[in-house]
């Protein structure tokens, strides 16, 4: 059985896999990853299908370099993954 994956779901798949195909990591400075931060605060605390493209956009960060930076922010507990939306837990957002 094949099974698919909700478009948003999909997106934040793609981005959180980048890193393990990527053959270097892409090295993302603390400012960049405040970059995205503000950029998706702007967009409402939430990544989703529909404000992935304009989040980097705004944040002026490549896929890799967004990658990179949504794992840091998972990892210090800066952003959560809930049914496929990443939300920001960061002052303002929570």
């Amino acid at each position: 059985m094949i099974r698919t994956l909700a478009p948003r779901t999909l997106v934040l798949a793609v981005i959180l896999a980048v890193p393990a195909l990527a053959p270097a990591r892409a090295d993302v400075t603390p400012e960049q990853t405040q970059a995205l931060v503000a950029a998706i605060a702007a967009a409402g605390c939430e990544v989703r299908a529909d404000n992935n493209a304009q989040i980097l956009a705004a944040a002026g960060l490549d896929e890799a370099q967004a990658a990179e930076a949504v794992s840091a922010l998972l990892g210090d507990g800066r952003a959560e993954i809930e049914g496929g939306t990443l939300r920001l837990k960061t002052e303002g957002c929570n």
